[in-house]
C-alpha cells in the first residue's frame, strides 16, 4: 500500500511541474541563439479523410531568419524550402520545378520559437494547454507522457495556420504541430536536436538544378 500511495505522489507531482513550465523557461536557451539543427519525421494528417501521409528530413536554422529544410521520402530528396527575411524558395525535385515566393510568410512561423521568446509572444497568444493533451491525442496528436502542450494563436494573419503547438518534453521542444485553416494537421516530431552547430557555408543559398521550371508568386 505504501509503494501505491508513493507511486501516486510522484505522478501528480510530476503532473504538476509538468502544468507549471512557462513558455519563458522552456525557450530560454533559444534567446540569443546563433545557429540550430534538428532531424524530423513529420505526419501530415488530411481532416475530411482522416488520411495520413509521412516523410522525413532536416532543418537548419542561423539568425536572424535564415531556415533550409530537407525533405526525404523513402530516402530520396524530394523538396528543400528555403526562408530568409524577404523570400521563401521552394524546389519540388519530383515534379523539377521550384516557386519563389516574395516574402517569408507562414513557413518561416513554423519555427518562430528559434527566434526566441520576446519574437513568439510579438506574433502569439500563448497558453499552457497541457490539461488538453488527452483531446489532442484523440485528434491524432503523436505526444508523449511527461509532455507539456502550448497552444499558439496569432495575433495576426500567417497565410493558412490556423494555430501552432509546441510540444515540449524534458524542458526541450519534442514537436511542432500546425494545424490549418482546414484543420488539417501537420506535426514535425524532433530528433537529434543540436544548439548552435557549426553549419557549412552557403547552406542556406538555394540552388535550382539546370533545367528546373521557375515561377514567382
Amino acid at each position: 500500500m505504501k509503494k501505491i500511495v508513493t507511486a501516486v505522489l510522484i505522478f501528480v507531482t510530476g503532473a504538476l511541474s509538468a502544468g507549471e513550465v512557462t513558455i519563458e523557461k522552456l525557450l530560454e536557451k533559444y534567446n540569443g541563439i546563433k545557429t540550430f539543427s534538428t532531424e524530423y519525421n513529420r505526419t501530415f494528417t488530411q481532416n475530411t479523410t482522416g488520411r495520413k501521409s509521412t516523410d522525413n528530413g532536416t532543418i537548419y536554422y542561423q539568425a536572424p531568419s535564415e531556415i533550409k529544410m530537407d525533405t526525404y521520402s523513402n530516402g530520396k530528396l524530394v523538396e528543400q524550402t528555403f526562408v530568409n527575411s524577404k523570400d521563401t524558395t521552394f524546389i519540388y525535385h519530383t515534379k523539377r520545378n521550384a516557386l519563389i515566393k516574395k516574402s517569408a510568410g507562414e513557413a518561416g512561423e513554423y519555427l518562430a520559437f528559434l527566434q526566441g521568446t520576446a519574437n513568439l509572444k510579438k506574433k502569439f497568444n500563448i497558453k499552457n494547454s497541457t490539461d488538453s493533451i488527452p483531446k489532442a491525442r484523440k485528434i491524432g496528436l503523436n505526444i508523449k507522457d511527461g509532455s507539456v502542450l502550448f497552444k499558439l494563436s496569432p495575433k495576426g494573419n500567417i497565410g493558412n495556420v490556423k494555430y501552432i503547438f509546441l510540444v515540449a518534453l524534458n524542458n526541450e521542444i519534442d514537436s511542432v504541430v500546425i494545424i490549418d485553416q482546414l484543420n488539417n494537421i501537420n506535426q514535425f516530431v524532433f530528433k537529434n536536436i543540436k544548439h548552435d552547430p557549426k553549419l557549412k557555408k552557403g547552406i542556406f543559398k538555394p540552388v535550382i538544378p539546370k533545367g528546373y521550371e521557375v515561377s514567382n508568386f
